[in-house]
């Protein structure tokens, strides 16, 4: 067992848990980018996320200058969405943006924002002990998404994890229907996560979010 993964985050129901929408960089990163809701640039960042998951880059990088220039986004989502952009592109600036968006979030979503993206740097540069630790210190501390736990289980699944990924799972089999909807969806498609649904815990977590 990893010696900084001894035991499994505990999954806990509620707002915490926070959703995350499809960013389609690779199949690995299908959580990589969570939606924010900020009054006037809601329609701007779905804008964003649609241009993003339709891999139309040239136009994402357009909108997003026009957005910048126009003042329709805060920094710190003009940050993220650059960080994202560089990942998508394999773009060596990716964790320049990811240290500037850093430097201006302020609340503790958007910190546990951009821990999913440097967790999602850290598997793309074939570190995953640096993607769970990332994973692991953010979780204990309350911040939950589900993009974080995505992460955490490729990483785990990568190290051979197998024990801590079964108790992550039965974790999540206890809570609520609701509280799980999304990371079920993530983890149903997450293509190196295919040997995880073929676990015991992982079809008991089906089973159960498809019960109701």
């Amino acid at each position: 067992m990893c010696p900084v993964i001894r035991r499994a985050p505990t999954p806990h129901p509620g707002p915490a848990m926070q959703a995350s929408a499809p960013c389609c960089v690779e199949p690995l990163e299908l959580a990589g980018c969570v939606e924010v809701r900020i009054p006037r640039s809601t329609s701007v960042i779905q804008r964003l996320q649609l241009l993003l998951a339709a891999g139309r880059h040239a136009e994402l990088h357009a909108e997003l200058s026009r957005a910048e220039l126009d003042g329709d986004l805060p920094e710190f989502h003009v940050l993220r969405f650059q960080a994202v952009l560089a990942l998508a592109e394999g773009s060596d600036h990716a964790s320049d943006y990811l240290d500037m968006a850093e430097a201006v979030a302020a609340t503790p979503h958007e910190r546990a924002v951009l821990a999913e993206l440097w967790a999602m740097h850290d598997l793309r540069r074939g570190d995953p002990m640096a993607a769970a630790e990332r994973c692991v210190a953010t979780l204990d501390r309350g911040h939950q998404t589900e993009g974080l736990w995505i992460h955490l289980l490729v990483a785990l699944h990568r190290l051979g994890e197998v024990e801590t990924i079964d108790a992550t799972l039965r974790g999540f089999a206890r809570l609520r229907d609701e509280d799980t909807t999304m990371l079920v969806s993530l983890l149903s498609f997450e293509p190196e996560l295919r040997d995880v649904r073929s676990r015991p815990a992982c079809q008991l977590l089906f089973e159960r979010h498809a019960a109701g």
